[in-house]
């Protein structure tokens, strides 16, 4: 085996690690660490799409979500995909902001 193969297999296995094996660490550390911050009344998303609010947290591996006013479920801690931030209000269109100048502007009314 000669030093370009040898130089060509490091420089493969360097690109694996880079775009395969740090993203993936990267992606369990950020998903350990929202399964750690959850606390009641934390809005979140389930794997299988279910949207809840946590009301309680019973052990290290199950979670309570609200699902609707007096319905509760328990899930797996894992299930928890992410939490649900509020929604911004939205900033006005301009044809939105256009209009309320004019209402503003116009005293005939």
């Amino acid at each position: 085996m000669n030093a370009t193969a040898l130089v060509f297999i490091i420089i493969v296995f360097g690109a694996v690690y880079v775009f395969l094996v740090m993203p993936q660490r990267r992606a369990q550390r950020a998903q350990k660490e929202l399964l750690n911050k959850l606390t009641p009344g934390t809005e979140v998303i389930t794997t299988g799409g279910l949207h809840g609010t946590v009301t309680e947290i019973e052990d290290d591996d199950t979670v309570l979500l609200e699902v609707a006013e007096d319905t509760e479920v328990r899930v797996a801690r894992s299930a928890i995909v992410r939490t649900v931030t509020p929604a911004a209000p939205a900033a006005p269109t301009e044809a939105e902001s256009d209009a309320a100048e004019t209402d503003t502007h116009n005293t005939d009314a």
